[in-house]
This record gives C-alpha cells, sequence and structure tokens, in this order.
C-alpha cells in the first residue's frame, strides 16, 4: 500500500507557508528543474511587474533547529550549494527556511553574508552551516527584504566591477601613431574656432551674451561638423548654469544632459568618427545621469517616510522602486565601462578623455547615496571604478596634451568621494601639482581646496546658495511624478509654507514664553502630509504661555507678524532666549513635553490642532 511519508508532509506544508508570505509581493513561479532553485518571484507594484525578481531555494523542516536564545535557525547546505547561492550566482537568491510546526517563515540572504563567504575561501568541508536570523521573519519583513535585494544587486555589480581589469586601463595603453599630429590638427582648428569670444563671455558668466552666439555658429551651414560640435557643448554648459540659478528641480538638469547629448549623436550621425563616439558616450552618461538622480529622489522620500512611518504603504512603494533603480544604475554604469573599456584603444581617443568624465560625474551622486546608506563594499566597489574612468580619462588627455581636459578628469574623480583620506583624492592632487602649466596648475589646486571645504560643510565663495530644504523637496515631489512648478497651484504653495516653516526657531528665539503648535490643518495639508510625511503645511498658532495669548495665521510669519504687532511690542516680559539658541532635537522635544498640556487644552477648538474641509 503507498503512504504519504512525513517529510512529504512537511515539505508541502512548507510550500504552502512559502506562497502565503511572497504571494502579495508578487507573481511566485515553482521550478521544475533547476540546480537548488525551487522558486521564482517577480515583484509586482499593485498591478504592475517592477522589473525585480529573484531565485528561492525553500528549506522546510517539522523540528527546525533554533538556537538557544531563539535569535536564528542553524540551516546545513552542502559546500556545492553554499557556493553557488553566495559567490557564483549572477541574480538574486535567497535561502526560506519555512518552520511548519510553529508555521513561521524566515529568510536570509546568502550574498550578502560576508561570514559564509570567507568561509567557503577556505572551506574543506562537504557541507556548511548558516544561520537564518528569525527577526527575518515574513510577512512582517518584506520591506527589509526588498531592500536586501537592492544590496544584493550592489553586492553582484561590485563582484563585476572589481573582476572586469578597469585597474589595468592606463597601464594597458599602447601608444597609437599620429596622435600628435592629429592632436595639433585639433589644436589649430579651435585657435581659429569662432567659438573663442563665446567661450570668454561664458567664462565671465555673461550667458546672455555668450548663448546668441554659440546658437549662431550651430545654424551656420557654412560651419563644420567640428566647430558645431563644440558650440553644442558650450550651449550645453550654458543652459546648466542658468538651469542651477533658477533652482529647478535637479532631475531637469540630468534631462538637460540627455538633451544635448541627443544633439550630439543627431549632429555626428555621419561621422566624424571621434566625435561620434563622444556623442555616444555622452548620451549614456547623460542617460546614467537621469537614473541616478532619479534614484536619489526616490531615496530622500524613503527616507523622510521611514523617519516615522506615517504611510507605510508609500514606504513600500519607494522600496519596490528603488531596487528597480538600482538595477537599472548597475546595468547603465556597465554599458559606460564597456564604452570606455573600447574607449582605451580606440584609433582615434584623442577626443575622448572629457567624454569618458561625464561618466564619473553621472555616477558620483550614486557613490554619495550609498556611503550615507551604509553600503560600504558597494560604495568602495564603485569608487575604485570610477577612480580607474578618470585616470583613462587623465591619461588619454595627457597623451595628446589636452592639459585641460588632464585637470577636468582628476576633478571629476573628487564627486565621488568626500574625504581626504581616500585614494581618489590623493591620486588627484598628486596629479594636480604634475600639470606643466603653472597657472592651470594652480587653478586646479584652488578647486581642489574649494571641494575640501565643501567636504568639511564650509561656505565657497562663487557657489550657487540656493534654498536647500526646498531643493530636497523638489526632489521627493519628481520622484512622486508631481509637477511643482506651478506657483499657483495650492499643493506648490502649501509646500512652500511647509518649507518655510520647517523650524519655528526663528520665533521661538524672541521670548522664552512664546510656543507655536499646529492649528487648522485642511485637504491640502493633510495630502502633503500624506506624499511627503511632512506636517508643517496647515496653518500654525503662536501661544504666550506666561499670558495665555494665541494668534493663528496660514503660516508661521503671518501668524507671527499680528501676535508681535498685539502683544510682544508692548510686552513688559519679554525674554529672548539666550543669544546663539537653536531649535535642536532635544530642545524640540523638552519644549513640546513642557507645553503638552496648553496643547491638550486646546485640542479641537479654535486654536487647537483640528481638521477642517477647506485649506
Amino acid at each position: 500500500m503507498i503512504t504519504k511519508t512525513e517529510e512529504h508532509d512537511t515539505d508541502r506544508a512548507g510550500r504552502r507557508l512559502l506562497r502565503e508570505v511572497l504571494e502579495p509581493l508578487g507573481v511566485v513561479n515553482e521550478v521544475q528543474m533547476d540546480y537548488g532553485i525551487d522558486y521564482n518571484v517577480q515583484v509586482f507594484d499593485a498591478q504592475n511587474p517592477t522589473g525585480v525578481w529573484f531565485h528561492v531555494q525553500l528549506k522546510s523542516s517539522g523540528s527546525s533547529d533554533y538556537s538557544a536564545d531563539r535569535s536564528f535557525v542553524s540551516q546545513e547546505l552542502s559546500i556545492d550549494h553554499a557556493r553557488h547561492f553566495a559567490v557564483e550566482m549572477r541574480d538574486a537568491v535567497l535561502l526560506i527556511h519555512a518552520d511548519v510546526s510553529s508555521k513561521k517563515v524566515f529568510w536570509y540572504a546568502p550574498q550578502l553574508d560576508r561570514r559564509l563567504t570567507d568561509t567557503l575561501a577556505t572551506a574543506s568541508t562537504k557541507s556548511v552551516t548558516v544561520r537564518i536570523p528569525t527577526g527575518q521573519e515574513l510577512p512582517g519583513t518584506a520591506p527589509d527584504l526588498l531592500t536586501a535585494l537592492g544590496r544584493i544587486r550592489l553586492v553582484i555589480a561590485v563582484r563585476e566591477l572589481t573582476s572586469a581589469g578597469l585597474e589595468s586601463f592606463a597601464e594597458s595603453l599602447t601608444h597609437l601613431p599620429n596622435q600628435a599630429a592629429l592632436f595639433r590638427d585639433f589644436q589649430e582648428k579651435n585657435d581659429t574656432l569662432k567659438l573663442q569670444n563665446a567661450r570668454s563671455l561664458f567664462r565671465d558668466k555673461k550667458y546672455a551674451e555668450a548663448r546668441p552666439r554659440a546658437e549662431t555658429i550651430l545654424g551656420d551651414p557654412d560651419s563644420t561638423i567640428d566647430t558645431k560640435f563644440w558650440a553644442e557643448i558650450l550651449l550645453r554648459s550654458i543652459d546648466y548654469a542658468e538651469t542651477v540659478r533658477s533652482e529647478r528641480p535637479q532631475i531637469e538638469l540630468a534631462k538637460l544632459q540627455v538633451v544635448h547629448a541627443r544633439a550630439l549623436r543627431k549632429l555626428t550621425a555621419a561621422g566624424p568618427k571621434h566625435l561620434k563616439f563622444y556623442s555616444i558616450i555622452a548620451l549614456h552618461a547623460a542617460e546614467l545621469d537621469v537614473l541616478v538622480h532619479e534614484n536619489l529622489g526616490v531615496s530622500m522620500a524613503l527616507k523622510q517616510h521611514l523617519e516615522h512611518f506615517h504611510n507605510p504603504m508609500m514606504a513600500l512603494h519607494l522600496f519596490v522602486r528603488r531596487t528597480a533603480l538600482s538595477r537599472r544604475i548597475i546595468s547603465k554604469y556597465n554599458q559606460c565601462l564597456r564604452l570606455a573599456r573600447y574607449a582605451s584603444n580606440f584609433q582615434d581617443r584623442w577626443a575622448l578623455g572629457r567624454a569618458l568624465t561625464e561618466i564619473v560625474n553621472a555616477i558620483g551622486p550614486y557613490i554619495i547615496t550609498l556611503h550615507f546608506d551604509g553600503d560600504v563594499a558597494a560604495e568602495r566597489g564603485f569608487t575604485q571604478s570610477a577612480l580607474q574612468v578618470s585616470k583613462l580619462a587623465a591619461w588619454i588627455s595627457a597623451e595628446t596634451g589636452d592639459l585641460e581636459g588632464v585637470a577636468l578628469a582628476l576633478l571629476s574623480s573628487l564627486v565621488t568621494v568626500q574625504s581626504t583620506d581616500s585614494a581618489t583624492y590623493k591620486w588627484a592632487i598628486q596629479t594636480a601639482h604634475g600639470i606643466g602649466n603653472p597657472e592651470l596648475r594652480e587653478d586646479t589646486l584652488n578647486r581642489i581646496a574649494r571641494a575640501e571645504k565643501r567636504w568639511r560643510g564650509e561656505p565657497v565663495d562663487g557657489d550657487h546658495r540656493g534654498d536647500t530644504l526646498w531643493q530636497v523637496t523638489q526632489n521627493i515631489a519628481t520622484s512622486l511624478g508631481l509637477d511643482i512648478t506651478n506657483e499657483n497651484d495650492p499643493l506648490v504653495q502649501g509646500l512652500r509654507i511647509a518649507v518655510r516653516d520647517n523650524s519655528p526657531e526663528r520665533v521661538l528665539a524672541t521670548c522664552e514664553h512664546i510656543f507655536i503648535s499646529l492649528g487648522a490643518t485642511g485637504p491640502t495639508a493633510r495630502r502633503i502630509r500624506r506624499l511627503f510625511n511632512v506636517a508643517t503645511a496647515g496653518s500654525k498658532v503662536v501661544h504666550c504661555t506666561l499670558h495665555d495669548y494665541h494668534v493663528e495665521g496660514k503660516d508661521q510669519d503671518s501668524a507671527f507678524a499680528e501676535f508681535k504687532r498685539a502683544y510682544c511690542d508692548s510686552c513688559p516680559d519679554k525674554q529672548p532666549r539666550p543669544e546663539g539658541w537653536k531649535y535642536t532635537g532635544d530642545a524640540r522635544r523638552s519644549l513640546e513635553a513642557s507645553h503638552l498640556d496648553l496643547v491638550r487644552r486646546l485640542a479641537g477648538g479654535p486654536f487647537g490642532l483640528r481638521y477642517t474641509d477647506e485649506d
């Protein structure tokens, strides 16, 4: 008689548990034949595929081996499977343990376990035992699982980067014949270009005068392709500088790069081949720049929502988007690296040094994001890779005598780091001291010194100083698909209030008896809180805790102006806070705790926090 075994029952129970916890994320497909892979999972956002997916090996047990403190479950793997999962796989894989007795499901990412990787490097046994944290129970830690997928993508990318042989770029290049003659020809053409006057105007920040001169060259049918190419490059620089000063969202700068890169591609479609190759590199770097800035906005929005976890569904949506963006960034950066490798042995590479710096400029903000996310290994891998691209760019420029190109290469490398204690900085400063032109050397060293000041958080003369908080808000809004360029839009007006009233320090500093609380919160303010996790878009109430005075206004400044006119200007008890007083986290918590009774007393009344049907 055929009977079911206990092992079969356990296996079926584990499969049911796995589907219960993973199917809310998307589509779970069982794999019939594969080496150690039981399922493929494709992550969806609502009804739409995100492009994020991962492999699963399922381990089911009726008697799971918990540690004494039940902080982890021990799971044995064959050495071959462990090595395949942790080291050899080029896609994300998760080991999932199903405790069918307690109906608990835990997940573990072998590709993120450095201890396992170190063990495999020297292991001589037939099996290894891994620890699956019980704190990683599903479905409760699904957001952490999605975050881990993004980190796995980075780990895989770093392995590819570090094994790609980029470090041999400059060292393995061989001198090509006629490079000096080609560069002399390039220089002779540049000396006679009509661009010289436009460039001088640009350096003097006379953009309105430089623009029509560059546009005239582009529209002249008798101008050469070479001349038009560099006119387009100059026009891109003018547009970039003007957009920065207009304080438009940062992603608009990246999109602007794409527009000009496509113009270069169209201009050089029929050659010459060196400029055509330049435009190809520029377009891929610009597309990378757009992805990196989109990721920056999503990361800012995710951080904002995670601070108080006010909207968990929004946070989950942002987790999925950031994971998908990481995958696309890695793919696009690898395309850029392939172009860099080809450029290293391209016969007419003399013009490509400056083009390669655009790759480094594009990936720089992503590396900084990795730094603040604490992804040390990924940050290190991308930084090392970007440094090798910078070295290649400098080598090509030096080979052809383009000392300005050398300076651009080493200065662009500094956007990937934030410390003088880095290999990138040490290379840049050493290379700068070796520049033969004394004026260019001094200018480059001054620019490096300016970068050091920015790293220390010190103001730098000549830098554009916009509203940083508003810029962050623009980045978040862009990541959410919102257009906030219309100042007449109630959403934009509410966001302006939220940004201006982000801190009550300027009002609280005027008197120690003053306290500020939230008042009426209308539909727009509630929408802003849902989307941005910011509660300061509604009206504000200024209180005098000594005399029990209260004034409410649409924003903090208008409320205080009325309050000051009615009460403060004639008050004999006014006591300004000590000079240098700051509204720190401790100060905020102290003020809120000491005025809790006041807020409760006014709740629901004309001077308390309340929800209204109109803004």
